[in-house]
Parts: C-alpha cells; structure tokens; sequence
C-alpha cells in the first residue's frame, strides 16, 4: 500500500467505480497532459458562466437573481412543483433553493399549494404577479439564447440540445448520495 505523504500511514486503497476504457491514457503516467480549454466541462460551465452572468445583470430590472428566476421560468413551464422536483430542475441546491423559495413566497410571487397529485405534498406554484412577471422576462431570456446560439444552424442547435441533455444523464453514474 503507498504511503501517503504527509504521514507515516499507508493510504487506504480507493476502488474505482467506473474501469478506464482501453483507449483511456494510462492515469499512473508520471505526468499527464491535460488542456484546460479544449475541455468540454469547463467549456459547458464557461458558457454557462458568461451566460449567466450577462443574463443575471439583466435580470436586475426585474428584481429577480438568476436562482430566482430560474425558480420562477421551471414554475411557469411547470407548475405546481414540489421543492425537490424544483431542485432538480433548476440544478440548485436544496438548502440554497429554500431561501429563494421563501423569499419569493414573502414577495407574493409564490404560493405554497396542496399537491394535485398528493394531497399530503405542498406544491410551488406562480401566482399571478409572479406569472406576470415571469412573462415579462421570457422575451429577454429567449433573446440572451438567440444571442447564444447566433451563427449555429438550427439543426446543430438541436443537436447541442440532445447532447447536453446527454451529458447530464451520462454524469448520473459519477453522482454520490449526499
């Protein structure tokens, strides 16, 4: 068993929970090269990143953060969420999303609901000056993704869509319980 180097102690063997493929480069090289930018995670969260922030200063006239906003657009989409659901389909963590929710509710842009689907469940719905103002904003975020996807053909866009949603699913099998 290696030692590790801060102590006298051998490291604990970590099992690998996905096997290299055969075409991988072998992980125990001395020194592996890896370029940063041609790496598609950190290309995905760099456009997502300047994308973000671009859009989130423009969301200041709404008075909405981007968290906000994304809570709102998943509840216009979809209504009627319970906060786990709308968890996962804001990728937000659920501690952070718990203020967001209630700040929303103290706001009146938010109502807690009974769950159609499960009288014991409370669901998040808009009411309507949080719909109102979820429909003033779709206009500016349709026009941040036309900006977005300028010069890129309508099928690649839909393309870029399929494999995004790909990514996401593929990177399930990396996800650790909490």
């Amino acid at each position: 068993m290696p030692k590790s180097p801060m102590s006298k102690k051998p490291m604990p063997q970590v099992k690998r929970a996905i096997k290299p493929s055969r075409n991988a480069p072998d992980a125990s090289a001395p020194e592996m090269a890896h370029d940063l930018v041609a790496s598609i995670p950190y290309l995905i969260a760099r456009a997502g990143i300047r994308t973000g922030q671009a859009f989130a200063t423009e969301l200041r006239q709404f008075e909405l953060s981007l968290t906000e906003w994304r809570v709102c657009a998943a509840l216009h989409h979809q209504p009627h969420q319970r906060l786990s659901d709308l968890a996962i389909n804001t990728s937000s963590e659920a501690s952070t999303l718990s203020r967001t929710v209630d700040g929303l509710l103290q706001r009146g842009l938010l109502v807690r609901e009974r769950s159609p689907d499960d009288a014991r469940a409370v669901a998040l719905a808009l009411t309507e000056e949080g719909r109102a103002l979820t429909q003033r904003a779709i206009p500016l975020a349709r026009l941040y993704e036309r900006v977005a996807l300028s010069g890129i053909d309508p099928q690649n866009v839909a393309l870029l869509r399929q494999m995004l949603h790909r990514i996401y699913d593929n990177m399930a099998t990396l996800a650790r319980p909490e």
